[in-house]
């Protein structure tokens, strides 16, 4: 099965081994400031840090591709057009990440790509942080974005406008992830990355609720959050 989207004529994806000399100047720059983050939060060693096996990784993460191109193509489409590299990096437990400095990039760490459905797990996560930064771009959703509050992927306070981020990807990971859930022969890691997502989802939009302060667009926005959250917890337990 051919890895471009009908109609869609993209450059093919690369895939760069972090921390390696090939990495390009601006690769290094990103991974330096992910690896500073990670030294600081949890204490890590610099000899903690390297690329996993590329072999593996990329399969993993070329079959999540066409995972998610079966099961929900639109999602697919809008990875393609936003994603254009993968960097692959072993930073002890560093799992994924976007910066915006280098949009079109994601980071992953080894449990990232440890497998097909934990890759497919961090596209869904990666590409919905980059949807939201463009999208940020031209809509204002919060008025006290760098109010501190502390949500479901991040142990220590974060701002709201963060919370926010990390809700919009769950969202995303449970409704990709109950889709491929749907097939009979999807692997059981899947149900359980999404029930895992969902819970994480739940916890993060009642953290947001008493917090964040929406425009009106914002409010439309979290409103329609709520729908999905609502629909995705009754296609669970229906």
């Amino acid at each position: 099965m051919s890895s471009q989207a009908p109609g869609v004529l993209m450059p093919a994806l690369e895939h760069i081994e972090g921390g390696t000399p090939s990495c390009p100047d601006w690769c290094r720059h990103g991974i330096e400031e992910l690896l500073t983050d990670v030294q600081r939060v949890t204490g890590a060693y610099d000899d903690a840090f390297g690329a996993p096996n590329m072999k593996e990784a990329t399969e993993h993460l070329e079959s999540a591709r066409e995972t998610l191109r079966r099961v929900w193509p639109e999602a697919a489409l809008e990875t393609d057009l936003l994603i254009r590299v993968i960097v692959y990096v072993r930073a002890g437990p560093f799992r994924s990440a976007t910066l915006r400095q280098t949009f079109g990039a994601i980071y992953l760490g080894t449990e990232s790509v440890e497998s097909t459905a934990a890759a497919f797990e961090a596209l869904l996560h990666e590409t919905g942080h980059h949807s939201l930064y463009l999208r940020n771009t031209f809509e204002t959703f919060l008025t006290n974005g760098d109010t501190m509050v502390t949500h479901s992927l991040r142990p220590e306070p974060r701002p709201v406008a963060g919370a926010v981020h990390a809700a919009h990807v769950l969202a995303r990971m449970t409704y990709g992830l109950t889709r491929w859930a749907a097939e009979e022969t999807a692997p059981p890691e899947v149900s359980e990355r999404r029930d895992n997502a969902l819970d994480r989802l739940q916890r993060t939009i009642e953290a947001l609720k008493p917090a964040a302060e929406w425009t009106d667009r914002g409010r439309s926005y979290f409103d329609d959050l709520l729908k999905w959250e609502q629909e995705l917890t009754d296609a669970r337990d229906g």
